[in-house]
């Protein structure tokens, strides 16, 4: 390829990578007291992305997974019996139903740690204290719930580099954030390239920003509940193995 060609190629790509997201219209909707429940429309490029963000002060509530081994609950079904306020899907599994990395549920081991590039992350609940980890060197020790998954989307608030750019699908991804609070969003489409530059953006959280963010099971397995009447309830395509809920704290 000539130079003349590369060129204006590798200008393109530059503008493109450093494309700005705006939030152009946000709503606050009908949420479980404590809870701040927010839909919210970003752009850039001529692309558009809805967000549907659930937050929460840890003081407050926690999380709280929730296990589907046989198939039997649906999101809605399985928040409704434990009592959850709001749920999405969880972490990955294979096709027989085991699931893919750590999942502890009420201090009970269900699924032990694993390796993978993929696996990067973990969310816990220890000591009532939530917490989004990178999963090397995590020490399972007194954890009441967690869920392994990944990739890592931002970390210190900056969006993760070296992400795929390339398959876009729905996402679901849990955060914390830089005034203490916690909690999970979904999105209707975006590669992970895509979303961990949204999640930095300046404004997604209104004044805060997000700190951490970790990318759970998407595509056909995004779902989200908000209890209500009636509830806010996003379904998912597919069953999954595992949810996780935002519970009162105990």
């Amino acid at each position: 390829m000539k130079l003349s060609t590369i060129v204006p190629l590798l200008l393109l790509f530059a503008a493109s990578a450093s494309a700005q997201w705006e939030i152009a219209a946000t709503e606050k909707l009908a949420a479980p007291a404590g809870l701040d429940f927010v839909r919210s429309t970003a752009r850039t490029d001529g692309q558009t992305v809805d967000i549907h963000r659930v937050s929460f002060d840890p003081k407050q509530h926690t999380f709280a997974v929730m296990d589907n081994p046989e198939g039997a609950f649906s999101l809605a079904t399985a928040a409704e019996k434990r009592g959850a306020l709001a749920a999405v899907n969880g972490g990955y599994f294979h096709a027989d139903r085991t699931p893919l990395g750590l999942v502890v549920r009420q201090g009970k081991t269900l699924h032990g740690f694993e390796r993978a590039k993929l696996l990067s992350g973990i969310v816990s609940v220890r000591d009532r204290k939530v917490s989004i980890q990178r999963a090397v060197g995590f020490k399972s020790g007194g954890v009441q719930e967690a869920l392994q998954a990944g990739p890592f989307l931002v970390e210190n608030g900056q969006p993760i580099s070296g992400l795929n750019n390339t398959r876009s699908a729905a996402r679901t991804v849990v955060f914390t954030d830089s005034v203490g609070r916690a909690g999970f969003l979904i999105t209707n489409r975006g590669t992970l390239a895509e979303t961990a530059t949204l999640l930095a953006t300046p404004g997604v959280l209104g004044s805060a920003k997000i700190s951490r963010a970790l990318n759970l099971d998407g595509g056909s397995s995004t779902a989200m509940w908000v209890r209500g009447d009636p509830p806010y309830h996003r379904r998912e395509l597919k069953g999954v193995r595992n949810y996780l809920a935002i519970v009162p704290a105990r």
